[in-house]
């Protein structure tokens, strides 16, 4: 079975392909993401519109390069269908994408230029996200899937991040391997998702079945990193700025300046599991406004530092303790925060210290932020069962979707 993903729950489009190989492995034939990063970093966080718009122009190109790369773009030779019924087709492709007019410049010719790839089913990602993002890619999944006769699997993106997570990159190539061999032995599982939209944590008793034990009250993790790093003037994702900026940090100094920039950690002693990023980042704001432009300036990456070791101290404090108390055998993190190296390195040293019978997993950095393949990896697992498979008439965006 061959999986054509999509991927537009933000701001990066993105399409992969995935497939069995000899050994009756899965494999990412194709994995590719257009970031929209450049385009929204003046504003400071994405605009729905312009990820609207960005998401139109970029598909098609990046469906034509994903089956190129995974040898299965082939041009038509002809097409015996009678003209009644191909422009029954055009007009139906035309209705579909009534509300995308650039993706629609692009698709039509496409359809007409190349066969019907060998593809068994399409996925897509239908929420949670931004509308307006999230209907461009429903649509596309639509269109394609009306005209080339497939069924569609509509998949959770936070389902996406998790399932990243069990799967591992082999070295000898783009085959994936479940990290176990059974299931069993990773189960139950506590999961941490955090990113820009989203920090919650799920307990996993049986792969594609979640209960949120926890989840952010207010701003999400990398929200605030935006914000703090719009405060601090440092551009656009707020994570990695933030991130490069405090390694910059000299912990020789720390002691010294710790009682000037001692940043609170919210809710770490709530009794609960859920979280809560609106008063760091309201710290952080009351600190800088106590400081002269020139002291900012000087301390940026003593600051850094500590929001960004705050929010990893809630973070993993609260994930090992849900972990403890579910009698989790492993603690997966994902997301695009998850990508952070201090958060992973913390997380996995605590866990081996404070509960080392607990096994810790997380996607590489660069499977972490958004992406087609693990949509697919969602997928494939979903997959097995019969009731997943949708007609492209029932598929939905749903921004605010949950597991």
């Amino acid at each position: 079975m061959k999986i054509l993903a999509i991927e537009t729950s933000c701001d990066d489009s993105g399409i992969a392909i995935l497939g069995k190989d000899e050994n009756n492995q899965l494999k990412i034939m194709a994995n590719l993401v257009s970031s929209q990063t450049k385009i929204h970093a003046p504003w400071g966080g994405v605009v729905p519109t312009l990820a609207k718009r960005e998401h139109q122009r970029n598909l098609t190109p990046l469906l034509i390069q994903a089956l190129k790369k995974s040898n299965l773009l082939l041009p038509q030779l002809f097409d015996s269908a009678p003209q009644n019924a191909r422009l029954r087709s055009e007009n139906k492709i035309r209705e579909i994408l009534s509300r995308e007019p650039d993706l629609l410049k692009k698709l039509l010719p496409f359809l007409k230029k190349y066969q019907k790839p060998a593809i068994d089913v399409l996925v897509v990602t239908v929420g949670p996200g931004l509308e307006p993002a999230l209907w461009v890619g429903v649509n596309f999944a639509r269109a394609l899937a009306y005209f080339w006769n497939l069924p569609v699997i509509p998949i959770n993106h936070l389902e996406g991040h998790m399932a990243a997570g069990f799967f591992q990159l082999e070295k000898t190539g783009g085959t994936y391997n479940l990290q176990a061999t059974s299931y069993k032995l990773l189960l139950p599982a506590v999961c941490l998702v955090v990113s820009g939209g989203h920090t919650s944590l799920f307990l996993m008793k049986k792969f594609g079945r979640f209960e949120i034990i926890g989840e952010t009250r207010d701003d999400a993790a990398g929200e605030a990193f935006d914000k703090a790093a719009k405060m601090l003037n440092l551009g656009y994702p707020g994570g990695p700025a933030i991130a490069k900026i405090a390694a910059k940090f000299k912990p020789t100094s720390y002691n010294l300046q710790a009682t000037i920039y001692k940043l609170p950690r919210p809710m770490i002693n709530s009794g609960d599991f859920d979280f809560s990023f609106s008063g760091l980042k309201t710290a952080l704001l009351y600190q800088l406004q106590k400081m002269a432009s020139k002291e900012i300036k000087e301390k940026t990456p003593a600051l850094c530092a500590e929001f960004q070791q705050a929010a990893a101290d809630v973070l993993v404090s609260k994930t090992i303790k849900a972990a403890q108390k579910f009698n989790a055998k492993t603690v997966l993190i994902s997301g695009g925060v998850a990508a952070n190296e201090l958060l992973r390195q913390t997380l996995a040293e605590k866990l081996k210290k404070e509960a080392p019978k607990i096994s810790f997993l997380s996607p590489a950095p660069k499977f972490c932020t958004d992406n087609a393949a693990m949509i697919g990896l969602a997928a494939f697992q979903k997959s097995r069962r019969k009731s997943a498979f949708k007609s492209w008439r029932a598929l939905r965006a749903q921004a605010n979707l949950r597991l």
